[in-house]
């Protein structure tokens, strides 16, 4: 896939899939933007990522003023922008429906689906002058189907589905198409393992977790040409995790 002239803006995090996927969009000759949030990058204006350094822009993507101040800065100095990938989110704060509070449910609605409807906003005068483009949501397999004790997060990352097939249907005149990936929480081989990975790991066909480097890929195949007709669409990357139901499996 080859991204040359093309500009991509990476919202939300630059360190985990964020991070994987502007690697691969500079490699394949984009130009890329990556916007965060990070405190130890306050002060920072490029992000070292391998051989590239990369244009750095600190600001929460919950906050519509600062995610507009980027927008204008970028609309001085940009003659457009053809790709953007909403990958902000937060890991899900563990709590039974009754005991959800209502600051967990703001939080994990304002990152995980408010912060896509503010950058696309933002961003897509930007687009518009590119005559195309592609937006990307990150969605979750807990957004698709539920999950037990993270109302909050599943709520929002379920969001973005309805969010990105209306966006499908009113940015398809701009020739800008919308899809989504709904991942299962792919982990840093950095992290520790945890029970709740293993956990994981059983109920998955491929018999492993994912990883940054497995989704990313998706997201520039929905980024490319080849994609030219995909819009409206959720794109599952589990290992299979959804394929079936759990909890019913005789001895065989």
């Amino acid at each position: 896939m080859n991204f040359k002239g093309k500009t991509a803006v990476i919202a939300g995090d630059a360190w985990g899939l964020g991070h994987a996927t502007a690697l691969m969009f500079a490699r394949e000759g984009a130009a890329v933007i990556c916007i965060d949030d990070n405190a130890e990058t306050k002060d920072a204006r490029l992000l070292r990522m391998d051989e590239f350094e990369l244009p750095y822009f600190h600001a929460d993507v919950t906050d519509a003023a600062q995610v507009q101040a980027v927008a204008n800065t970028l609309e001085k100095t940009l003659a457009k922008i053809d790709i953007l990938f909403n990958v902000a989110g937060r890991d899900p704060i563990r709590q039974t429906f009754e005991k959800t509070t209502y600051e967990t449910w703001t939080t994990m609605i304002s990152r995980n689906l408010s912060s896509a409807f503010l950058c696309a906003q933002a961003f897509l005068p930007l687009m518009k002058k590119a005559g195309s483009g592609s937006i990307i949501n990150h969605g979750s397999i807990d957004g698709v189907l539920g999950n037990p004790s993270i109302a909050a997060y599943s709520a929002g990352k379920g969001g973005l589905l309805p969010l990105t097939h209306v966006m499908a249907h009113d940015l398809g005149k701009y020739n800008i198409r919308v899809n989504c990936i709904s991942s299962s929480g792919p982990r840093k081989g950095t992290v520790a393992v945890t029970p709740a990975d293993k956990s994981r790991v059983a109920v998955t066909p491929l018999g492993r977790q994912g990883t940054p480097q497995d989704v990313a890929p998706v997201v520039l195949f929905l980024a490319s040409d080849a994609a030219s007709y995909v819009s409206g669409a959720n794109i599952v990357v589990d290992g299979g995790r959804t394929a079936t139901t759990h909890g019913c499996y005789d001895e065989l």
